[in-house]
């Protein structure tokens, strides 16, 4: 892509790797670690054949979650901060390699089951079926426990960062952030391609292939990391070697990677800047309410709803195509279907969140689109799970114009430097509400659970048109006073 932006260098923006290719390849880890197959691999993978026990390791992962993205958004800008340009890239690789490793050690818990465990009054009985029941002992579900929040560490290590990694890219090449969805639709479109296989494969091989998937998109997202580094320490190396003298206001159009190399000779202004963002980073959220605090607040609201929702339909929403009597295959093509209407709403996003100039209305919509789908899905009638597919190019509208209108949401109120903080914040708000899903879905299910979280939902979108209503009308009050 050729930049267009006046008397910016081209080799800033015609050159170099996008993040693009970092969210194809971090996608299709994401998908074939588990994905959206977690819950059924809970069920038949380690015998987690009740409910409550399935939400209970679901939800373990989102508190781990949502405790640890805050710090490590922080722990990623700071690394990237003090000097290293490929700090972000480097706190994604060990957290990948955390997930990869905990799944593995999922296997060892084999061998607790073995007959002797079956004698055993220190257990959790588990009906996997009218022929065949086993017990699983207390220690072995608290070890598979331990492994969950491990892997849900490893994987948030990755995506508030990966996020912020982009915010900060765009604007060093002078894009939009509202242009994060079209790199972010890569992720999606890896995510579908995944699980198209990856839904037949575990039809033929069974679950414990994902041991195997694992290791091999781990592998695949170290190769992604090192191309995309090298590539953009060639861009870098390019531009300080541009005669910078023909350039007007060169110094600034050099990447963030690049600013240690200018620290010491920096002004005064500089040295404030840089105790400013010293700062601690309680100032990051306190930002959120200096100004239209009442709409932020009703935002954040809306935003932890609609993730109460959203949780059961991205972790336990197999487990009801299940019981409507759908294969593998079919819960696979059910992503495609999904991914097909992602793919042009991502790339589309941008343009209209420019139309609807604001992303208060662009979460809303997906507010809408969620509340249609779950309904629909309570009312399919049992041994037709392909009905599914009519409602799923809904799921595309509310994870496309949901995470586009976080970003932007995050991108009017986070401090320059904080990217992955911000986004490291709006995923522990996204966690806390996916926690509380998968708390509910472990006392309900069935038609009756997607019908409370519909409920859910319609009170956060409820709470933020009251909220954007209040706040446009004391806008209009106070520039009426003004005059």
């Amino acid at each position: 892509m050729t930049n267009t932006t006046p008397g910016r260098p081209p080799l800033a923006h015609s050159t170099g790797l996008q993040p693009r290719v970092l969210y194809f390849a971090v996608f299709i880890f994401f998908s074939l670690s588990g994905g959206r197959f977690t819950a059924t691999f809970l069920e038949h993978e380690l015998n987690f054949s009740q409910n409550w026990m399935i939400s209970t390791a679901m939800a373990v992962q989102i508190l781990a979650s949502s405790s640890c993205s805050s710090w490590l958004g922080g722990l990623a800008d700071s690394v990237e901060e003090r000097g290293s340009s490929n700090g972000r890239l480097q706190i994604m690789a060990l957290g990948l390699l955390l997930s990869t490793v905990a799944t593995l050690l999922h296997m060892l818990g084999r061998l607790w089951m073995q007959p002797s465990s079956l004698e055993t009054d220190d257990a959790y009985f588990i009906e996997d079926d009218m022929q065949n029941q086993q017990y699983v002992p207390m220690p072995l579900f608290a070890y598979h426990l331990f492994l969950r929040a491990l892997f849900a560490i490893g994987t948030t290590a990755c995506s508030p960062v990966l996020d912020g990694l982009t915010l900060a890219r765009l604007e060093d090449d002078a894009r939009d952030s509202a242009e994060y969805g079209k790199e972010r639709l890569y992720g999606a479109v890896s995510w579908g391609i995944a699980n198209v296989f990856f839904g037949p494969a575990i039809d033929k091989w069974g679950f414990g292939i994902i041991y195997i998937t694992t290791t091999c998109s781990f592998v695949l997202c170290i190769i992604t990391f090192y191309v995309y580094a090298k590539s953009n320490q060639m861009l870098y190396a390019s531009i300080d070697e541009v005669d910078l003298e023909h350039i007007p206001d060169a110094q600034s159009f050099l990447p963030r990677a690049n600013e240690h190399k200018t620290a010491t000779s920096s002004s005064p202004d500089d040295e404030g800047s840089q105790q400013q963002q010293m700062q601690p980073k309680l100032e990051v959220w306190g930002s959120l309410t200096k100004k239209n605090g009442l709409l932020n607040l009703s935002y954040v609201f809306a935003m932890f709803a609609l993730y109460v929702g959203m949780s059961v339909v991205e972790n336990l929403i197999f487990l009801y195509f299940e019981m409507l009597g759908g294969s593998y295959s079919m819960c696979g093509l059910t992503v495609a279907v999904t991914v097909m209407f992602e793919f042009p709403l991502f790339h589309y996003a941008p343009e209209v969140l420019r139309r609807l100039k604001s992303p208060v209305w662009m979460l809303q919509a997906a507010c809408v689109a969620y509340v249609i789908r779950v309904l629909v899905y309570s009312l399919i009638p049992q041994d037709h799970p392909y009905w599914t597919l009519v409602v799923e190019p809904l799921h595309g509208v509310t994870i496309g114009f949901a995470l586009t209108a976080s970003v932007a949401f995050a991108a009017e109120w986070v401090p320059k430097g904080y990217e992955a903080s911000g986004q490291g914040f709006l995923s522990m708000v996204r966690g806390l509400g996916q926690f509380v899903g998968l708390c509910i879905g472990g006392f309900l299910e069935g038609r009756i659970l997607y019908r409370v979280l519909a409920v859910i939902v319609s009170v956060g979108s409820i709470m933020l048109a009251v909220g954007n209503h209040i706040t446009t009308n004391d806008s209009m009050l106070y520039r009426r006073g003004r005059k």
